[in-house]
Parts: structure tokens; sequence; C-alpha cells
């Protein structure tokens, strides 16, 4: 039986599902609907008949378990990566790049495309280090795992422990126990930690998330009016699809940044901000006819185009949200 996530999620994690269902959400190397890969299971009865028109199967295994909050994706993602290991072919990676190894050699795993600078350095022994196809590992980076770095990522002068990085993806600075999308950049200095990032997501220079309270308290989320119990003392924030944060962005431990916003200099500090807000002095509303123009043009740089039904499940999601 594969290891599969429940469709039961707890809402803090809709900024980055908005465009997807959960189990097509990467937790590891893989999001769960890939590690199905023609095995026909997959979870959440509600979403049975759509993963049978993606893959023609009918065969469902049903939810079980608790459900998923932002917390239980952080604490499971090096066991994820680990497991997701034996998916990989294996013909296609090597343990032994032309780089600074420590640890386990059997716990490295470069893909022979991948290019490291000899100045670089794999940690391996805290968990595996798996660099994808085509990624690109800059001198003076540390990756300590578990870590996966996806395909054709950039890393630049970045310290990564207990994180994965996906497609396109283009880091720098300090990265812990985070999971991040692809096509997002958080490519300067500044902390990301016990976060979760959606795709498309740019950070500014020096954005910073704090992940644990002066006093060691308990770390509560707060959700269109409704606050949550994380149950931890370590989180920091959940940053939804498509967000853009100004240089020097501070963020307080357990903010939710929802899907389409931005946020910039000399805005008002909240625990949570909503769908396509637009963050200066003045807060007002990202119109979404110019977010749609701005995510073509910005994803015509990593020569990719929006789906015809992500730009209609926006304007639904937009017009259903602020009209």
């Amino acid at each position: 039986m594969l290891n599969v996530l429940s469709d039961l999620y707890e809402e803090t994690l809709l900024p980055v599902l908005r465009l997807k269902p959960l189990f097509a959400l990467a937790d590891g190397i893989f999001s769960p609907l890939q590690r199905a890969n023609g095995e026909c299971r997959v979870a959440g009865h509600r979403l049975a008949l759509f993963y049978k028109e993606v893959t023609g199967c009918d065969k469902v295994v049903e939810p079980e378990g608790e459900m998923t909050t932002p917390g239980m994706l952080i604490d499971s993602l090096g066991k994820k990566i680990e497991q997701d290991i034996s998916l990989l072919d294996k013909n296609d990676f090597t343990h032994k790049p032309s780089c600074s190894i420590v640890g386990n050699t059997e716990n490295i795993w470069v893909h022979k495309s991948a290019k490291l600078s000899p100045l670089c350095e794999l940690d391996a022994t805290g968990g595996p280090v798996i660099i994808d196809e085509g990624a690109e590992i800059s001198a003076f980076s540390l990756l300590r795992g578990p870590v996966y770095i996806g395909k054709h990522a950039i890393i630049d002068r970045a310290f990564i422990s207990s994180s994965r990085a996906g497609t396109m993806a283009r880091l720098g600075g300090e990265i812990s126990d985070s999971l991040i999308g692809s096509f997002s950049n958080k490519h300067h200095e500044g902390f990301l930690g016990h976060s979760i990032v959606g795709d498309w997501v740019n950070l500014g220079a020096l954005t910073t998330t704090s992940d644990l309270k002066n006093n060691y308290g308990e770390i509560r989320l707060s959700f269109q009016n409704r606050l949550y119990s994380s149950g931890r003392i370590k989180l920091g924030s959940i940053i939804g699809d498509y967000v853009k944060t100004g240089i020097g962005t501070m963020l307080s431990t357990g903010t939710i940044i929802d899907f389409g916003s931005q946020l910039f200099t000399g805005r008002e500090e909240r625990k949570y901000y909503p769908s396509f807000f637009w963050g200066g002095e003045n807060a007002t509303l990202y119109e979404v006819d110019r977010f749609l123009s701005d995510a073509s043009k910005i994803m015509a740089r990593r020569k990719q185009e929006m789906p015809p039904y992500a730009a209609l499940l926006i304007r639904q999601f937009y017009s259903s949200e602020w009209t």
C-alpha cells in the first residue's frame, strides 16, 4: 500500500491548494499522485471521479487518520524524501559527485546532468541529499540532509537543511525545515524556516520568517478570522501560490499569506493576509485582470504559460471572494 495523504486538511493549507488538490502537492520528492503512478491508489472519496478522469483508474483508498496540518507536512518531510528514493531511476544518479561530501556516500543521489561546484558541500549524516536533473549548486552552498533539490533548480550560496525545493526553484540564504514549490524564488539573503511555500512565489531580498516565539510558546494560526492551535513551538509561514514580498519583509511566527498577494514595506503587520492583498501603506485589492497579466509576464520568463483552466479557476475564486 502506498503512503498517501487524505483529502482532509486544515484550511490553513488553502493558500497552497487553490489550484490543486492536496494529493497533487509534493510532500517529499514526489506528490501522492505521482507515487500512485498507475497503481490506481489515491486518497479521498470526493476526489475519486477527478482521479479517474486523469488516470483512467477507479480504485480508491478511503481517507484514514488525522486531518493534514501544516505541522504534519513539515514533520513528515524527511521521512517522505527518504521513502521516495525507491521511486527514482537509479541509473541516472551517482553517489560520488565532484564536491565535498560528509557522511555515507550511499545517501548521496546526484543526477548525472546536475552541475555542482567543487566548492559546495553535501552533508548526509542526518539524512539523504538528492539533487535532480539539471539542477545547479554554486560554490559555498551547504546542503544538509534530508534535502531534495528539484529539476533545474538553482542553489546559490545557500545553507539548506531538512527541506525540499521544487522544479526550477532559485534559492539562496538560509532555509530550514521547509517545503518550497516549483518556479519559486528566494534567491537572496534571509531566513526561511518551518514554512510551506507554494508555486510561483517570489520572496524579495532579506525576506525573513520567524519560526519561534521569544517565550517558546505555542504558535497559533489565524485564517479568515478563525484561530487554529498548531500544538507546536516552531512554525514559520504558509505562503500561497503567486505571492510576492518586497525587500526586507519580516514575517512573524505563524503568518499566513493567501493566494496572489503582494506585500510591500510600510504595510500593516498581520497574522493573515487575504488573497489578492496589495499591501503598502494603504492596502488595497490586486485586481484580477492585472494579476493575470502580471502572472503571464512572470511565467513567460521561465518559458511557461498559464493553462486556460488555471486562469478560469483564478477568476472564479476571485469572484467568489471579492465580488
